[in-house]
This record gives C-alpha cells, sequence and structure tokens, in this order.
C-alpha cells in the first residue's frame, strides 16, 4: 500500500485526500489532523499575499532607518555635550593648578596679511551658523589688559600666504582655503588649518602678540538666546580651541590630551569648539564665560538635540 502511495503524482494524492470520509475516522484529534492537511493551500503565498508582506517589511526598515538616524544625531549630540562639559572643567582646572592663569594661545578666527591682529578680517572657514553669532571687534586697553591679567596674551592667526605641503600657492587665502581643506591630495583639515605650515595647516609659523586695538571675534548671540551669567552689555571675545592651545601642551600641568571635534559642520568648515572671555568683569580680569560649538549652539542648544526637542 505504501509503495502504491509514494507511486502516485501530488495531484492524484491530493483527490484521494479529498475523496476521504474523515466522518469515518475514529478519534476526534486525528479527524483534525486530516481536516487540517485536507484544507491546507497547494504551494506558496499568492501575489497578493507576497505583496502585502513586502510593504510590511520595508515599512519596518524604513521606521528601523529613521530610529537608528535619530539614534546618531542623538548621540552626536550627547558626545558634543560632553566635550563642552570636558573643555569646561579643563579649563577651570588649568588655571588653578598654574597660578590663576588660564590657558593661552588659541585660535583667533581671522586671517591677516601680518602675523597679528590688527586690522584682521574673520575668516571663511567659520560656519554660517557660527559667523551668525560673532561680529568683528575690537580689543580696548582695558579689554587687553582684563585677558594679560589672566595669561591670555597670543593667539593663531590665518596667513594667506602659507604654503603647507602639496598645497599651490595661495592655497590658503581666503577665497580657495575650503578647496584646500577638500583636496584629497594634501594634509590640510578643518581642525589643523589655524597650524603652521609645517603641521599641514594655513596659521603663522609663530604665534600672534594680542595688542591694543587689535581685530576679534566678540559673541553677538545675545545674552538671553545663549543663556550666559554675563549682563547684557559685557563684552565677550571669542577664540577657537585649536591644537596649538597651551590647554593641550602635554608639559604644562594639567593640560588635556584630546583636543575635541565637533562635527556637526561642514567638511571645509572650522569643526572646533570656541570659548568665550568676558572681558568686562569687575577687576580688570577676564573670566571664563561659555563653550560654544562650531555652529554658535551653547551647551543648553545642544542638550536640546539629545532632548529632541530642537533639530541638530
Amino acid at each position: 500500500m505504501l509503495t502504491k502511495l509514494m507511486a502516485m503524482s501530488k495531484a492524484e494524492l491530493k483527490s484521494k485526500l479529498q475523496a476521504l470520509d474523515i466522518s469515518a475516522v475514529k478519534g476526534r484529534a486525528l479527524r483534525r489532523k486530516f481536516e487540517t492537511i485536507r484544507s491546507k493551500k497547494e504551494g506558496g503565498f499568492t501575489l497578493l499575499e507576497l505583496l502585502v508582506v513586502v510593504a510590511i517589511l520595508a515599512a519596518i526598515a524604513g521606521t528601523a532607518t529613521i530610529m537608528l538616524q535619530d539614534t546618531d544625531r542623538k548621540g552626536a549630540a550627547a558626545a558634543h555635550v560632553a566635550m563642552m562639559d570636558e573643555l569646561s572643567k579643563g579649563i577651570q582646572t588649568f588655571r588653578v593648578l598654574n597660578g590663576g592663569e588660564y590657558p593661552d594661545n588659541w585660535d583667533s578666527l581671522m586671517f591677516n596679511a601680518t602675523n597679528s591682529l590688527t586690522g584682521a578680517t574673520v575668516s571663511a572657514v567659520l560656519s554660517t551658523d557660527l559667523a551668525s553669532n560673532l561680529a568683528a571687534g575690537t580689543l580696548s586697553a582695558a579689554d587687553l589688559a582684563a585677558l594679560k591679567n589672566v595669561g591670555i596674551t597670543t593667539a593663531r592667526v590665518l596667513d594667506p600666504a602659507a604654503i603647507p605641503e602639496n598645497v599651490a600657492a595661495g592655497g590658503c587665502a581666503d577665497t580657495s582655503i575650503k578647496a584646500t581643506i577638500t583636496d584629497k591630495g594634501n594634509n590640510v583639515t578643518a581642525q589643523n588649518i589655524f597650524r603652521p605650515a609645517a603641521a599641514n595647516g594655513c596659521g603663522y609659523a609663530a604665534n600672534a602678540t594680542l595688542a591694543d586695538g587689535d581685530a576679534v571675534m566678540v559673541w553677538s548671540g545675545g545674552p538671553e538666546r545663549a543663556g550666559l551669567p554675563s549682563g547684557s552689555a559685557d563684552k565677550l571675545v571669542a577664540f577657537g580651541v585649536g591644537a596649538d592651545a597651551s590647554l593641550f601642551n602635554p608639559t604644562t600641568i594639567g593640560a588635556l590630551s584630546n583636543v575635541p571635534v565637533y562635527r556637526h559642520v561642514g567638511n571645509d568648515e572650522y569643526n572646533r569648539f570656541v570659548v568665550l572671555w568676558n572681558v568686562s568683569t569687575a577687576g580688570g580680569q577676564a573670566t571664563f564665560q561659555a563653550i560654544i560649538d562650531g555652529a554658535g549652539d551653547t551647551k543648553d542648544e545642544e542638550l536640546g538635540e539629545v532632548d529632541n526637542v530642537r533639530r541638530t
């Protein structure tokens, strides 16, 4: 009997199965099994069923992708908040360990044909968002004294005539500096742009000494928007937290080991954080005010990205 069944085609087997009198089968459980086998559809899915399954899978994949992207953005924002905290603590600790003096030799965020900030101009490497929160200003004698009294005496300036390795003459000029950064044929990067040419940057070999009347970048985003404790008339001088700052000099006590990078700007834009110095405080000493990211956002605004209450 078994041999005959094995010799039958699929259609013949199906016909035999359909012809069985299930009521004659003894045992309720066995009858249910026969009913299940006989009523089971032959073959795979219908086209409609396949389309439904594909649609469901596509919806799941799309939702997962969106969730992962959002997680990535939140993760980056959380990392930036941690970096801002690390810089703030590092600057304060540096001062305690170095006789009341803050770190020195920040990035000026400006370029000039001479290695000074006298007559310097805002660099094109700043992101549009950051530049919109800053304004060109000048250092008064009182501003200069306030900075010097806490150890801030020098800054890095971009040299339009600098020629890093594998960069043609004029490659560091403000009109072509972004193209130089994105050119894969050299080692100039957005985060190292203020370093000297020998270190694959477009900065001068030496640091510029701050002087009375120098051009500097001043925070103009408004203390209310920034949520800063400064008065509405206080002057906040902005410097970039570059790799040449003494905060990262390994021979200095209290120095940090890593220079943080801000990732939410273009590949050809300055991607370091920015420190604000209040030069209007009483006592003739500048005070550390806040860390701003490369897009001109404060820590509170970065936290808003982490909490998903504002866009990245």
